[in-house]
């Protein structure tokens, strides 16, 4: 039995770390951030959400008259950076007639407030030309040069698809805001992206940059491995530049409404509803969180905007909420504890058995469970439960039967 459970543990270790287990472990560890907490002060990152009270005052489509407010409240309280995912090109806007007149008013306005930001950050997005025969023109963008590892594993995109209108393009640096089309659920955020074979910082990525205050390259990119700020900070990543998300990361949220009466309100010399001060020094991420924008399955088990996954994925690089799997070294003493657990397995009952699995199960869910809570470090779910199903599948297909000594025979 010992035997048994030691080669299915060692099969288990390494195909989990491959799909379809990858994916049983990913639940495991989903559940694992959902009910255990770590305490950590607040990340200097506030999410500007625009729900559905903020669209009753101000419809969606936006002008650029709406966005200006934005940056009219925050730009007094001096952030450190700003950050709009939305694409800001009135091309593809469907604006009324009555402000499309006034357009063009509208958008010096709005210039004249980024140039006032201190960093400025804008949504864009890659994508694919109409024609793949054509060659797609030379488009500037962002570029990571020291990368090392396979960069065949990156998403690959040939054109920048949507960008803003050039008068803001060169007041502001780009992100690109891509998630991958098809997922169950979004419990990471791609940092990186292949953009005629050049790798370029997703929208989380170039906002840490910013944050930080580094260029392109002053970053360093293993793939599979870590990305380094400047030898500052090292995010680790997966062969497909993905980050796991920490969604119990605390940072701070604001509705639209509320930071503009605030901001009123500070200019009336009254006392605000929202502590204005608490902006200094910060990234400022306006986005959209009304119900329509809510497409993402997020891994904290409910859908979510697509804005809430970047805030949640900045906090987690600036508070270091690095969510890791547990080193070779402690799979193999859990493996080594259920196979001495196994040795014991054959001078039980079937069901004494059972029992006996179902307890190991709960004792080592606990122990997860407080194991992440104080390092963010995962225990592997598909291992233990895999070693348990196996010792006491193969109880149950054993015989019971104990065959009984032979009586000597007198003569």
């Amino acid at each position: 039995m010992m035997i048994l459970v030691l080669l299915a543990g060692l099969v288990l270790m390494r195909e989990s770390r491959q799909e379809p287990l990858a994916g049983w472990d990913d639940r495991w560890v989903d559940f694992l951030a959902t009910t255990s907490r770590m305490a950590q002060p607040e990340a200097p990152v506030t999410l500007v959400a625009i729900d559905e009270g903020s669209l009753q005052e101000h419809p969606w489509p936006w002008s650029p008259l709406d966005f200006s407010l934005f940056f009219q409240a925050v730009i007094p309280t001096n952030p450190a950076v700003l950050a709009v995912d939305e694409v800001l090109d009135w091309d593809r806007f469907l604006l009324p007639d009555a402000q499309m007149k006034k357009l063009p008013q509208y958008e010096k306005i709005l210039l004249d407030q980024i140039h006032r930001a201190p960093r400025m950050l804008l949504g864009s997005l890659l994508g694919f030309p109409d024609d793949p025969q054509v060659a797609p023109p030379w488009q500037e963008v962002p570029l990571l040069r020291q990368v090392q590892g396979d960069l065949r594993e990156l998403p690959e995109f040939p054109i920048v698809e949507r960008q803003p209108t050039e008068e803001y393009r060169l007041a502001a640096t780009i992100g690109f805001t891509n998630l991958p089309p098809t997922q169950e659920r979004y419990n990471s955020v791609p940092l990186l992206f292949r953009q005629n074979g050049q790798v370029v910082p997703s929208f989380p990525l170039q906002a840490m940059m910013m944050w930080s205050r580094l260029t392109p390259d002053e970053v360093s990119v293993v793939l599979g491995s870590h990305i380094d700020l400047s030898h500052k900070r090292r995010i680790p990543i997966d062969a497909r530049g993905r980050m796991r998300v920490d969604f119990a990361a605390p940072r701070g949220q604001v509705s639209f409404d509320d930071l503009l009466f605030a901001s009123e309100q500070a200019a009336a010399g009254r006392p605000p509803v929202v502590n204005l001060s608490r902006l200094k020094g910060r990234i400022v991420l306006l986005s959209r969180t009304d119900s329509k924008a809510q497409t993402v399955p997020l891994a904290a088990r409910r859908h979510g905007s697509p804005g809430e996954l970047f805030a949640a994925a900045i906090a987690t690089m600036q508070t270091h909420s690095f969510i890791r799997r547990a080193p070779v070294w402690a799979e193999s003493t859990i493996l080594l504890v259920l196979a001495a657990l196994a040795f014991l397995v054959p001078r039980w009952s079937k069901w004494g058995t059972a029992g006996a699995g179902f307890f190991a199960l709960v004792v080592y869910g606990l122990i997860s469970m407080a194991v992440f809570h104080h390092h963010l470090i995962w225990l592997p779910g598909v291992l233990a439960l895999g070693c348990v199903a196996c010792f006491v599948l193969f109880r149950f297909v054993a015989s019971d039967h104990v065959p009984k000594p032979k009586k000597p025979v007198i003569l």
